[in-house]
Formats: C-alpha cells, sequence, structure tokens
C-alpha cells in the first residue's frame, strides 16, 4: 500500500532520516522546511479525517434512514393486485366492512381506480356467512352467494367475474366492526364478457375506518 502523503516523504525523506550528518546550512534548509510543510500535512491529515467520518456518518444515516421507512406502519387504506401481471390499484372509494347491518355476515373489499365516469373500474369482494378471519375459497354458483367482480376494464370488456363466473381464494387477516378494520390477501381468476380471463395475483387490501 502507498503510504499516505508520499510525495512529501519522499522528497523530504533524506532530509529527515539525514538532518545530523548534514552541514550546519543545510540543516538549516532542512528544518526550514520541515517547519513550512509540517503544519499542511497536519492540516491535510485533518481534513482526510473529518471526510471519512463525515461519509461514515453519513452512509450510517443513510441506513437509519432506510430502516425507518421499511418499519413505518401503514396508515392509510388501500386495495392493489397484479392483473395478468400488471400492477392495478385503486386510488378512490376504498372501503371494507365486517357485519354491517342488512347483511349476512358479510365482509366486503372494494375500491375503484380511474375518473369517476363511465371508464371508472370498481373491484369488490363479498363474502358472505364470514364469521370471522380465516381462509375462504369460493366460485361462481357458491352457496352463501359470495361474489368478486371487476368492471370497464375496456368499453369491449366491461365484467369480469360475478355471473360470468370467477374463482377467489381469500386469507382474512383482521375483521372487527365498531370501528371497522379489514385486512386481507387474495388471488383468483376472473371470466370477462369477452371470453378472456383475468389473473389476479399478490391482491392486498388495508382498511381501518
Amino acid at each position: 500500500m502507498t503510504p499516505l502523503f508520499s510525495p512529501f516523504t519522499r522528497h523530504f525523506s533524506p532530509f529527515l532520516r539525514n538532518r545530523a550528518a548534514l552541514p550546519q546550512d543545510a540543516r538549516k534548509i532542512a528544518e526550514k522546511y520541515c517547519t513550512m510543510y509540517r503544519p499542511l500535512l497536519s492540516s491535510a491529515i485533518s481534513c482526510l479525517l473529518l471526510l471519512a467520518c463525515g461519509n461514515q456518518s453519513g452512509q450510517s444515516g443513510s441506513v437509519a434512514n432506510a430502516a425507518t421507512e421499511a418499519d413505518k406502519p401503514v396508515t392509510e387504506n388501500f386495495l392493489s393486485m397484479k392483473i395478468n401481471g400488471v400492477q392495478w390499484q385503486a386510488d378512490h372509494s376504498i372501503f371494507g366492512a365486517f357485519h354491517p347491518k342488512g347483511y349476512n355476515r358479510v365482509v366486503i373489499i372494494s375500491g375503484s381506480k380511474g375518473p369517476k365516469d363511465k371508464k371508472e373500474q370498481p373491484f369488490n369482494i363479498n363474502i358472505y356467512n364470514a364469521a370471522g378471519p380465516g381462509i375462504f375459497q369460493f366460485q361462481d354458483g357458491n352457496p352463501d352467494l359470495s361474489v368478486a367482480q371487476l368492471a370497464n376494464m375496456s368499453p369491449e370488456n366491461y365484467l369480469y367475474g360475478s355471473m360470468l363466473g370467477f374463482t377467489m381464494k381469500v386469507n382474512l387477516t383482521k375483521a372487527s366492526t365498531a370501528p371497522d378494520v379489514v385486512e386481507a390477501t387474495f388471488e383468483g381468476e376472473l371470466k370477462g364478457n369477452a371470453g378472456d380471463v383475468l389473473k389476479i395475483t399478490e391482491g392486498r387490501f388495508y382498511y381501518h375506518e
């Protein structure tokens, strides 16, 4: 490894090693150079040490900030999934409910994407006769009438799921009322009015009233 400040060391090492053997005038010159450059060397070393400490501190701060971001709790309601491998995320009307009045022990998972007009893409899963958290697997024609559906993917593909056909697996991890709390993951398939099938993966829902 090349020593720190090797240009200075190479330049002045003969004087530093042999000052005692030099004539008086030469010795004075050597001492003069050593005196002149000693503050410069000290200052340079100090600067490098400060820079090294600053970099280490910055790196530690970045790691700490990244860890803090990763550990942040979820604070906003969301509904997201992948449709045939493409990310889809609701941007409004996100709503969840557990056993609302007037329904047969239903869990509601819903949200919409896009403008609130004919292009709006509403999605919902209704799980009926659900006592609480658990894994629910159902398809079209199930006796509880649970349903999953998505609308308006395009003008030609205006409905998926519902009476057209679907299979769905929902892992309901949290469900409570007053206030309503619903958390779940889900996956499945939705058949469309044009005969195609949407594959739903990595579905995630979080709703805290």
